[in-house]
């Protein structure tokens, strides 16, 4: 009998698990007091570190080989399921604070293996995280501190301890969070019988546990070196020209590079060009800071910035297009649609990602995909582009996830849109229709392809010499910058000066009448980029894997531009488009 692919990849899987058989997986069972899902932060009722969607949903379930060592992932659907352990300390005392796993039959190894990470934690303050209790057959018990700085470390860091590997990554659409795969000799001889785990400082996160043969975990590998080209744009030849203060544009390109901070243009530049400076962003004739805290921390998420420049309010983190007190507020491109305006908003992030959604949709969480796609359902923009969120638009059995049961993209190709998969489609769409394109991914991993679709994004909506707004976003400098990749951080800051150069000509070449602004919803990795002056070698020290409160850049070219120079907050870049096109917020 002929083997299906699918049976060739699980059997492959069982002999990878196999190979490992000096590891045996301990199921928590009843001792699992929580989830990797979060619905709603801060509301206490369970689900992770009740931070909200800043949460481990992205942990993929079943068995898996995590730093060399086998580890059974529990699986999580919802907030409810219990997968695995969770305890408050006294940085969150409302959670657990002890909690048992018994053995279903006693095992003998050498070491015990922990996936863990802690939260809400220093390493420079080395306190107990918390305690391992160890029950052997027989009897006999031991009892280990577990030490942040030594056994493990929060999961927002990028570096491992003596004791703590840090072995898996990812960014959670929030922060890059880590796991660490820390190490505890087990009694030579003896059978473990149970484990318990009770909790002292912080908060400690339990993911996996594994019994095995002694081992050294293998780190996650963290790669500075920059070993690609990129096709960038060429830099103006002659000075950009300064329009009369107090001239009011026809049209604004908003270009929004996500998470990119001062230090990863430089970074950009340093290495493309060799010497800060050299962007055509820097050649904008007009160019600022904006502050960009929440209303509720010093340091934003993605959501409450979006809500901050789309609609010039401030609102907690993880809130989109509402206020703190629940109340619903209109973003910039809403208004501007009302007065008859054509509007586009085009990312290479999911188009469920906060910085899109802040101009249409209104939830309290960011995380909450199903209703940020009824919003854009309804909408009315004339582009809507991002990744692969098609899921959230059709129902659950009919390759989507919805619960509600609705076809949100029937309903939307009956109101005239048609949904374009590919690039190319995006492209040659028929211009009498709106646009749903719900790209594959890689479409705009070329960097040059952000001319070709800020081209094509300004030819549709002017047509009928219409008044439009454009949102041009790329992820890219969040991503690579959450993960410390400065390939990926250029690679977002290149996109980003496509768009600009892109615009700026269109700008020229249609009467100069359209205001471009170039900025960042906020600093994601403490980015600090030098140059040589030998060599011409760009070097960059990430300082953290997220963002940070660091003031951003803002650039301005147009009638308008001088309204963006100096330092302002990012509630103003809102208001202040909102007095240049005559509209109400």
């Amino acid at each position: 009998m002929q083997m299906t692919k699918g049976q060739f990849l699980v059997g492959v899987a069982a002999m990878v698990f196999a190979a490992q058989s000096a590891f045996v997986p301990i199921p928590f069972g009843s001792g699992a007091n929580t989830s990797f899902y979060d619905d709603e932060a801060g509301d206490r009722k369970g689900g992770f570190i009740d931070l909200g969607s800043n949460d481990l949903r992205m942990l993929s379930a079943g068995d898996q080989d995590i730093g060399g060592i086998a580890f059974r992932i529990a699986p999580a659907e919802s907030s409810s399921d219990k997968a695995c352990i969770v305890l408050g300390g006294t940085r969150r005392d409302y959670l657990a604070k002890s909690a048992e796993v018994k053995l279903e039959k006693p095992l003998r190894g050498e070491c015990l293996y922990l996936l863990h990470a802690s939260a809400f934690t220093q390493a420079e303050e080395k306190p107990i995280v918390g305690s391992l209790h160890l029950a052997y057959e027989g009897g006999f018990k031991e009892e280990r501190h577990v030490r942040i700085g030594r056994d493990v470390g929060d999961w927002t860091t990028a570096r491992g301890w003596r004791n703590a590997v840090r072995a898996w990554t990812i960014y959670n659409n929030n922060t890059q969070v880590s796991l660490f795969v820390s190490t505890f000799p087990l009694a030579r001889g003896k059978k473990l019988a149970s484990i318990s785990f009770t909790s002292d400082e912080g908060v400690w996160i339990v993911a996996g546990a594994t019994v095995g043969d002694r081992r050294k975990p293998r780190a996650v590998p963290v790669d500075l070196r920059i070993t690609r080209s990129y096709e960038f744009p060429d830099l103006y030849e002659k000075p950009l020209p300064v329009y009369p203060a107090g001239t009011k544009p026809r049209n604004v390109v908003f270009v929004l590079g996500d998470g990119m901070g001062i230090g990863s243009v430089i970074l950009a530049s340093n290495y493309l060009r060799h010497r800060p400076g050299a962007l055509v962003l820097n050649q904008l004739p007009y160019a600022g800071f904006a502050t960009t805290y929440s209303a509720n921390a010093d340091v934003t998420d993605s959501a409450a910035s979006a809500t901050a420049f789309a609609c010039g309010r401030k609102t907690n983190n993880s809130m989109l297009g509402m206020l703190p007190d629940r109340s619903h507020v209109d973003s910039i491109a809403t208004r501007a649609h009302a007065a008859g305006f054509a509007i586009g908003l085009m990312t290479d992030d999911p188009f469920t990602g906060a910085t899109p959604s802040a101009y249409y949709a209104h939830v309290p969480v960011r995380s909450y995909n199903e209703d940020i796609m009824r919003y854009a359902s309804k909408c009315g923009f004339e582009i809507l582009l991002g990744y692969h969120c098609k899921r959230y638009f059709l129902p659950k059995g009919k390759g989507g996830v919805r619960k509600d049961g609705r076809n949100l993209i029937a309903e939307m190709t009956g109101k005239g849109y048609v949904l374009c998969e590919t690039f190319s489609s995006f492209l040659y769409a028929p211009r009498d229709k709106r646009v749903l394109a719900q790209l594959k991914d890689g479409e705009l991993d070329d960097e040059p392809r952000y001319k070709k679709l800020t081209e094509t994004a300004l030819e549709r909506l002017s047509q009928g010499g219409k008044r439009f707004f454009v949102l041009i976003e790329s992820g890219d400098p969040d991503h690579g910058s959450h993960a410390n990749k400065p390939v990926q951080t250029i690679s977002g800051v290149v996109k980003i000066d496509w768009a600009a150069r892109t615009a700026v000509d269109w700008s020229l070449a249609h009467g100069g009448d359209t205001l471009v602004v170039v900025m960042a919803d906020h600093e994601t990795g403490g980015v600090n980029a030098t140059v040589s002056p030998g060599t011409g070698k760009a070097t960059v020290h990430y300082g953290a894997t997220s963002h940070t409160a660091a003031p951003v850049p803002v650039f301005a070219f147009g009638p308008g531009a001088e309204l963006f120079e100096g330092l302002m907050d990012n509630t103003d870049i809102a208001k202040r488009l909102a007095q240049l096109l005559d509209l109400t917020l």
